[in-house]
Parts: structure tokens; C-alpha cells; sequence
């Protein structure tokens, strides 16, 4: 995979993954296609991308209290001027991420489990369930470690409807 060095190359990327989105696009879903390649670490990524926001490349639109990220017309026109100095490859590479992330997406939008960094050392699992829209289940929950955070996801993943039904149980159980 190419190894970019240069801080300009990172946020040219991460302007790529924005403007290739097809629509505005949370954190969140910028991390995970940027994190598919490791470029570089999550927490300069994020550096990057607040740099962009500084430097009024990006602008953010809160919607239900989601961040969501969009080019606004300079970052456009940087896009633009600059977005050949991506490799061809890595291009192709991240519209075919954003494709499969999007169909993912779609796929599974009524269950999602996701973790994300808290600090360096804590992570934080973020699990939900959601019917027509409306949420059925949206926890957040400081997990420890990432293995515990991915193990975490991946269990939630695999059977939510047990969570769902083991939490209701607890929460309306009789007392002793």
C-alpha cells in the first residue's frame, strides 16, 4: 500500500473521502474508510481533519445532535486543484471502500456496534438497534481495551436480539 508522509497528502484524503461520500458524512463513518488503509494513526486523522475545519476546507452541520462533515466551496476548489496528486490506486482503492461501506450501511442500518477511542488507552462501545428509524436500543458504554471493545461489537453483532431481550428482562424484572 503507498505510505503517505506528508500532512497534505493525509488531508488530501480525507477531502477525497468527504467529497466521494455522495453526501455529508459523520466522523465516524470518516474514520472507519480512512482507518481501512491505515495511512496514519487515528489520532492524527484526527488532528487533520479538525486542521480542515480550522482552515475552513470543511464545515460541520449538526443534525440530530450528529456532526455531520461537507466541503464547503474551498475545499472544493483544493479538491480540485490538487486531487491528482493521489495515486490512481489509492483513488480507485477508497471509492471501492466507500461503495462497500455504504452498501454495509444500508445492509445492516438497522443494527450497528462500533467502538471508537476515548483515549489512548480506553475504548468505547457504541450499540444500537433501530426499527422503521425509530431506536430500540442505543447504548454507549466505556469498555477498557479495544480487544474488549471489538469483542464487545462483535457478540452484539451476532445475536442483538438476545441483548435486547436479556436487558428488557433485567430492567423490568420484580424485585426479590
Amino acid at each position: 500500500m503507498y505510505t503517505f508522509t506528508e500532512p497534505s497528502e493525509v488531508k488530501l484524503i480525507i477531502l477525497y473521502i468527504i467529497q466521494n461520500y455522495g453526501e455529508a458524512i459523520d466522523n465516524g463513518q470518516i474514520t472507519d474508510i480512512f482507518m481501512d488503509y491505515e495511512f496514519v494513526d487515528y489520532f492524527t486523522m484526527q488532528a487533520y481533519l479538525d486542521e480542515l475545519v480550522e482552515t475552513r476546507l470543511v464545515d460541520i452541520d449538526v443534525q440530530d445532535g450528529i456532526r455531520l462533515y461537507f466541503l464547503t466551496g474551498h475545499g472544493q476548489e483544493a479538491y480540485g486543484a490538487y486531487i491528482k496528486k493521489i495515486p490512481v490506486s489509492v483513488r480507485e482503492k477508497i471509492l471501492t471502500t466507500i461503495r462497500a461501506y455504504k452498501k454495509r450501511e444500508r445492509n445492516a442500518a438497522d443494527i450497528s456496534a462500533s467502538y471508537r477511542p476515548i483515549n489512548e488507552l480506553s475504548y468505547a462501545a457504541e450499540l444500537s438497534i433501530r426499527e422503521s428509524g425509530f431506536p430500540l436500543l442505543d447504548i454507549r458504554m466505556s469498555v477498557g481495551a479495544k480487544e474488549t471493545a471489538q469483542e464487545v461489537c462483535r457478540r452484539f453483532r451476532e445475536n442483538p436480539e438476545k441483548t435486547y431481550q436479556a436487558l428488557l428482562e433485567i430492567l423490568t424484572a420484580e424485585k426479590e
